[in-house]
């Protein structure tokens, strides 16, 4: 009698799947040197995986804008950096100036011609371009950040890029702040809420600003005036109301221990009170207690009319001017010497110069920090995902050693019968 060979086909087949299945699996972890294969393997540790992929990514995707930052800021801190250094020597040489004035006509042609090109460079360095982005205008990279004249045509908002988590640098500035711009030309109240606000003014460069004065002092030949005083703001005709029809106030003007006070109003007709800048220069000079300040109206190289003061004996005593209302100097902005002018343009500049500086070593701290990170997520991934060889050769090994066991098992069993067992 035989032993029915469908039992012995049966549990052949059942074990050569099982141990085709193992050697499959160990020759694909070999292969692809990953230890899950499908999702279905190890579901738990296969999200954690993929999590762990993410992060990188976005790792990746942050350092791929620190390097896109880096060359943004390393330009911009070098741009600042050539303003600040040309306007450190252009300082000297208005010092000097201030200080001996100039030897003829010739010398005033040099130092003016001086002052032009420095003038220039400025304005060149602040419409530095990346390729054809510009850097200082904002959100409008395709035009220059300023005109001829160091006037901000860009917009006053950034771009910025993420870095990290919460996390975000500039690859493009406003020039208003980083130029070291003043509130310049004349303020035109669009949105009607009596503020100045930085889009309904002219914002000029601080320290063009100054020598554009500096120039048009020396083209008139009056270089007492480089000792003056002078609005930032003023108006397109000097013969423009000072304010508004229903506004009025005092400007106090104090020099020493001596005190002028002017009433102002924004009524024309009536001629009370100046309400020009002409008439208020007119009542300024006129006062008979006033025999130490001489007022002038200053127009500067961009057409505005400008009031302008000046110590009549001893410059070296500050004028200070106050407005009662503020409505006056809403329109005037504030009143300053030429130097102190160019050093608050100087000290914007400058202090902006350190802020990309920082910017700089922040974007350097987090790449390292991010390359650590994603070393650590990518070996986290690696003990997740990765085949351990030795381990996989060795099962593989066995799997084999298994399979051709069962082989010979199937061979030397196929034809087993009872007969065989008789004696």
């Amino acid at each position: 009698m035989r032993i029915p060979d469908i039992a012995f086909f049966d549990t052949f087949i059942k074990y050569d799947r099982l141990r085709e299945k193992d050697l499959d699996r160990y020759t694909r972890e070999l292969a692809s040197g990953k230890k899950i294969l499908t999702p279905s393997d190890n579901t738990v540790d296969n999200i954690r995986s993929l999590r762990f992929k993410r992060l990188t990514s976005d790792i990746q995707a942050y350092n791929r804008n620190i390097d896109m930052v880096k060359t943004s800021l390393d330009v911009a801190e070098s741009t600042l950096g050539n303003v600040v250094d040309a306007a450190q020597e252009t300082r000297v040489e208005i010092i000097q100036l201030l200080n001996t004035g100039v030897l003829d006509e010739e010398d005033a042609n040099v130092l003016r011609d001086y002052f032009e090109s420095m003038k220039n460079y400025i304005i060149k360095q602040a419409n530095v371009k990346i390729g054809d982005s510009g850097l200082f205008g904002g959100v409008k990279t395709q035009i220059d950040a300023f005109d001829t004249r160091g006037i901000y045509q860009g917009e006053f908002v950034e771009t910025t890029v993420p870095v990290s988590k919460g996390v975000e640098l500039n690859t493009t500035f406003n020039g208003v702040d980083y130029l070291g711009t003043i509130p310049s030309g004349v303020w035109n109240d669009t949105n009607s809420n009596n503020i100045v606000d930085p889009d309904e003014v002219s914002n000029k460069i601080g320290i063009v600003k100054a020598l554009d004065d500096i120039i048009q002092i020396i083209d008139s030949g009056e270089l007492y005036k480089l000792h003056g005083y002078f609005s930032d703001m003023g108006y397109s005709s000097s013969s423009d109301p000072l304010v508004a029809p229903t506004e009025s106030g005092t400007l106090t003007i104090k020099y020493g221990s001596y005190t002028l006070n002017i009433n102002y109003d924004g009524d024309t007709a009536d001629p009370t009170n100046p309400s020009t800048l002409d008439e208020l220069v007119n009542a300024i000079n006129s006062d008979p207690t006033n025999q130490y300040i001489e007022a002038f109206v200053f127009q500067d190289r961009d057409g505005v009319y400008r009031l302008g003061l000046v110590a009549k004996n001893d410059p070296s005593i500050p004028i200070e001017v106050s407005d009662s209302s503020g409505a006056l100097m809403k329109r005037l902005g504030s009143v300053s010497p030429i130097l102190e002018t160019f050093d608050k343009g100087f000290e914007g500049v400058s202090a902006h110069r350190s802020i990309i500086g920082t910017q700089i070593n922040v974007a350097d701290n987090i790449k390292s920090q991010n390359e650590l990170v994603n070393v650590l997520y990518s070996e986290l991934v690696s003990k997740i995902e990765d085949a351990d060889y030795a381990g996989v050769i060795s099962e593989l090994e066995k799997s084999k050693t298994a399979y051709q066991a069962l082989l010979a098992s199937i061979a030397q069993n196929k034809d087993l019968s009872l007969l065989k067992f008789y004696k």
